[in-house]
């Protein structure tokens, strides 16, 4: 269970903490002095501390550095009646993440508590995943699936640039981290560029960086993305969606293995693995004049497609599957199987949202199922009627999928945020999903 520190000589305020951290469902410790705080912080794993400044035998930013040498993960804190910057400013150049000013309301200290376990937690799944993303992480054993396989352990093998294509929910950037992590001599980091939600003014500078002075809001020199993934692996996805006038220096990067900063004057020499992805047609954007010819088949060294769900047979049902046994663990549910009748569904459903949709629409059932089997009317409803007789009978898709949207709303007493979470939809999307 993860620990939170509580370090306070107010016994009043060391309880009602003590009270919040463990109705939140962590494990807590108490401690009055610098001292207590030290034993604890030697004898057990710390995640969090709540530091109060002004304690019995010192200065509670003097055990800042102390605390961060015998745990450098550790996140902490400040509380302080001292309610002026410069205390702030001096706590957290010390090495504090945040600082709270006495007098504090419960819901701030909980709002701080949830905020940075929360993001602990994420850091350990994507650590988590950091080391199950070879090719056995793959799921599926469908003809299309091992020739999948075979050419990520064959791009693994050399540094040519390699281009994902297939539909959006396929697994493109999955893949892409598959190859990274398969490779021998692989070194440096994994670094994603979402080409699809940069805006044309910022890209250039997220990619390749900027010298002080570059623009108006340029204070310092910074360092690129590119810079970052250096004896890495760099992936564009939707590289479609890359402005045609920084195509030319990204084809660059490709040939020569050197860029330029903006507002920068000498060239930087890196070696960086590039992968691509998208689900557009690149052709029919070179014949429209948005995409470079030549910037095309630079990318398109190792061309791998990924198959549509609906064409993986089986595998369908190997995911679904896989990601109810995940999925339980994670949500601490006890589901054992899926009925034959909504497998059948799941096999005959075309899967416009491919593997996304399949993994939504398993946590959704997951979420709300009340026995030990998978057997609601969702599968059902997913499935593609055959007869129009048929079709009127069964709920269509998307009636079913607002039906399951308002479910989580109503399990969220409508918080729009935390349903969105749980479908793993952006707010817009979400609000979408219940105008259309």
């Amino acid at each position: 269970m993860s620990t939170v520190l509580i370090v306070d000589d107010v016994e009043d305020l060391q309880f009602s903490l003590s009270l919040a951290v463990k109705k939140e469902g962590y494990g807590v410790s108490v401690a009055s002095t610098g001292q207590e705080a030290l034993e604890q912080m030697h004898s057990s794993v710390i995640e969090l501390v709540f530091l109060d400044i002004g304690l019995p035998d010192g200065s509670g930013i003097d055990l800042i550095p102390q605390f961060l040498a015998i745990n450098p993960d550790v996140d902490i804190v400040m509380l302080s009646g001292l309610n002026d910057a410069k205390t702030a400013v001096q706590a957290l150049r010390e090495g504090a993440v945040d600082y709270i000013a006495k007098p504090f309301d419960l819901i701030e200290f909980k709002s701080v508590l949830k905020r940075l376990m929360e993001s602990r937690l994420l850091g350990k799944k994507a650590l988590l995943a950091e080391t199950e993303n070879g090719v056995e992480s793959i799921v599926g054993s469908s003809l299309k699936m091992r020739q999948v396989k075979e050419s990520i352990l064959l791009a693994a093998d050399v540094d040519a640039p390699v281009l994902i294509t297939g539909e959006t929910g396929t697994g493109k950037e999955l893949v892409a981290r598959s190859i990274h992590s398969s490779r021998a001599r692989q070194s440096g980091v994994f670094v994603k560029v979402d080409c699809g939600t940069l805006s044309a003014n910022l890209i250039e500078s997220e990619l390749f960086g900027h010298t002080k002075g570059a623009f108006t809001d340029a204070a310092s020199d910074k360092k690129g993305l590119v810079e970052v993934a250096n004896n890495g692996t760099l992936f564009l996805d939707e590289i479609g969606n890359l402005p045609i006038e920084l195509q030319p220096k990204l084809l660059r990067l490709i040939e020569e293995s050197i860029f330029r900063k903006v507002g920068g004057v000498k060239d930087i020499e890196v070696n960086v693995r590039i992968i691509a992805a998208t689900n557009a047609d690149i052709r029919q954007q070179i014949d429209q004049g948005v995409f470079r010819e030549d910037l095309y088949y630079r990318l398109n060294v190792i061309p791998l497609e990924l198959p549509p769900l609906r064409d993986r047979g089986l595998d369908i049902l190997h995911l679904a599957e896989f990601f109810l046994h995940s999925l339980c663990k994670e949500l601490k549910k006890d589901i054992k199987s899926i009925a034959p009748s909504a497998k059948d569904a799941m096999l005959t459903h075309d899967w416009p949202g491919n593997i996304r949709e399949l993994r939504n629409l398993i946590e959704r059932e997951v979420i709300f199922c009340k026995n030990d089997r998978l057997a609601p009317a969702g599968f059902t409803a997913a499935q593609t009627p055959a007869h129009p007789v048929q079709a009127e009978k069964l709920l269509t898709l998307r009636e079913n999928e607002r039906h399951y949207v308002q479910k989580v709303l109503d399990f969220t007493n409508n918080n729009k945020s935390k349903a969105a979470r749980i479908l793993n939809i952006s707010r817009t999307t979400l609000r979408d999903k219940l105008t259309d």
